[in-house]
């Protein structure tokens, strides 16, 4: 029986992570509890893509990494991080951890699989380049794309009348954005694309710390408690 690399990949890395999710507390567990989630849905978005395309029968690369992968995955991505937001709090700066761990979980088992596939068919492609390309690359696409979901959820809030929408139209940008980041990566434009999940991180990291104000000039961090001082 062919032993499948990404359970062997899985199996090696959740098992500490759980490990030392046990014996965390606070946001330190949830975020290390997010890593432990975005490594699941890596494995599971791998496998329902595997099964889609062999039910339809495609072998268009370019076809395949930027339509049908970017929903997958960016849809898995979101499920854990709406139930947190909707059932548990849309504090912007927890949204954003969950979020960034969902997304480094899953781009962690994805780059070790891909990783080991590179140097079992071509040992000299490997570089440290390719690791630094692979880990500001596609690594913090993954994160930076989920992120922006947590910042959509923020903003959403309380507003009945805009989850539906909303929802809808964070999905749509995140895989947008990931299937435009594939698509440039494929072409003369993939210097472009290397960077532009790094440009992005850059801009969102400001949101992590600014302080709401409200109409009357208090101060308010992202949970919406006055901060005095």
């Amino acid at each position: 029986m062919e032993v499948a690399i990404e359970y062997i990949c899985f199996i090696c890395i959740i098992v500490p992570v759980i490990m030392m999710t046990i014996t965390m507390t606070g946001k330190a567990r949830l975020l290390i509890g997010s890593m432990a989630m975005g490594l699941f849905i890596s494995l599971f978005s791998s496998e329902l893509s595997g099964f889609i395309l062999r039910e339809l029968e495609l072998d268009d690369m370019m076809y395949i990494t930027t339509t049908l992968t970017p929903i997958i995955e960016e849809v898995l991505k979101a499920i854990p991080l709406m139930f947190y937001a909707f059932m548990v709090s849309k504090d912007r700066r927890t949204l954003m951890s969950v979020a960034f761990g969902i997304g480094v979980g899953f781009a962690v088992l994805e780059n070790i699989v891909i990783l080991i596939r590179a140097v079992m068919s071509n040992p000299t492609s490997v570089s440290y380049l390719w690791a630094f390309v692979r880990g500001f690359g596609s690594g913090l696409m993954h994160a930076v794309t989920t992120m922006l979901i947590g910042v959509g959820l923020n903003f959403i809030g309380n507003k009945k009348k805009l989850i539906l929408p909303g929802v809808f139209g964070l999905l749509a940008m995140a895989a947008t954005y990931h299937a435009i980041y594939n698509a440039m990566v494929q072409t003369d434009l993939k210097y472009y694309g290397f960077v532009m999940p790094l440009i992005t991180y850059i801009a969102l990291t400001p949101l992590i710390f600014h302080k709401d104000t409200d109409k009357k000039g208090k101060k308010k961090d992202s949970g919406g408690k006055e901060v005095t001082g």
